[in-house]
């Protein structure tokens, strides 16, 4: 499987075929997506901070209590190729193909702008799933939510590698006797927001408070967070 990205570069347009050109460049410790128009190149980019340093406005992931998933992006933009309302309706355009294989809509965009603050300019954009299963298939990145048995029988093999905040070894026997935990399973590296508090995760998880974890240095192909209902 292919590894994830230490310092947490992430597109902003996962799978959108308008934009004609979509690749992954992957290799141990670091990821891309690269989304094109045409012949202009539209590269949007962040990078994570160094280490133990804070940013607000970074890409995350918050997964409510019934699976339903927020995912605030944000990215380096220039205004020199495309407006926010553009980019919107490239969104808007592949989102609605998407939904028209559903009876009801399973994404929407609930917000697109753009954010500037001292020499940066960014693109906000906050988009809503119906469940961890749309996020995953419109993306094309894996993701999980639900209870460690769900996530067995669909399966996931549940890591016995996982350790507490501090850094202490899941037990033995925690996850046979704990098969009704939700548990978190990801390959995508946004910070993640939790609907309950993180017993247990993946080495290398850093947590903001019990609910939000920043996982941009695991190492490992999949983040696990177990959480404590």
């Amino acid at each position: 499987m292919k590894k994830k990205n230490d310092l947490d570069i992430i597109t902003l347009f996962a799978r959108w075929e308008i934009l004609d050109f979509y690749s992954k460049l992957a290799g141990r410790g670091s990821f891309n997506k690269i989304a094109a128009l045409g012949s202009i190149a539209l590269i949007l980019a962040i990078a994570a901070t160094g280490c133990g340093q804070q940013k607000q406005d970074v890409t995350t992931m918050t997964i409510d209590p019934e699976g339903k998933v927020t995912y605030v992006i944000y990215e380096d933009f220039s205004e020199d190729y495309y407006s926010a309302d553009e980019l919107s309706k490239m969104a808007e355009k592949e989102i609605a193909e998407y939904n028209s294989e559903y009876i009801s809509p399973k994404i929407s965009i609930e917000d697109a702008e753009v954010v500037e603050d001292d020499d940066n300019v960014r693109v906000k954009l906050t988009m809503t799933f119906d469940s961890y299963s749309d996020f995953s298939n419109f993306n094309q990145e894996s993701l999980f939510y639900g209870t460690v048995k769900e996530a067995r029988e669909s399966g996931f093999t549940v890591s016995t590698g996982l350790v507490d905040e501090n850094g202490d070894k899941i037990p033995d026997s925690y996850l046979e006797d704990h098969e009704d935990k939700h548990i978190i399973i990801t390959d995508d590296r946004a910070r993640i927001q939790t609907p309950y508090g993180i017993e247990y995760m993946s080495n290398g998880t850093t947590l903001n408070g019990k609910k939000e974890a920043d996982i941009s240095a695991v190492t490992a192909d999949t983040v696990q967070l177990l959480l404590s209902k």
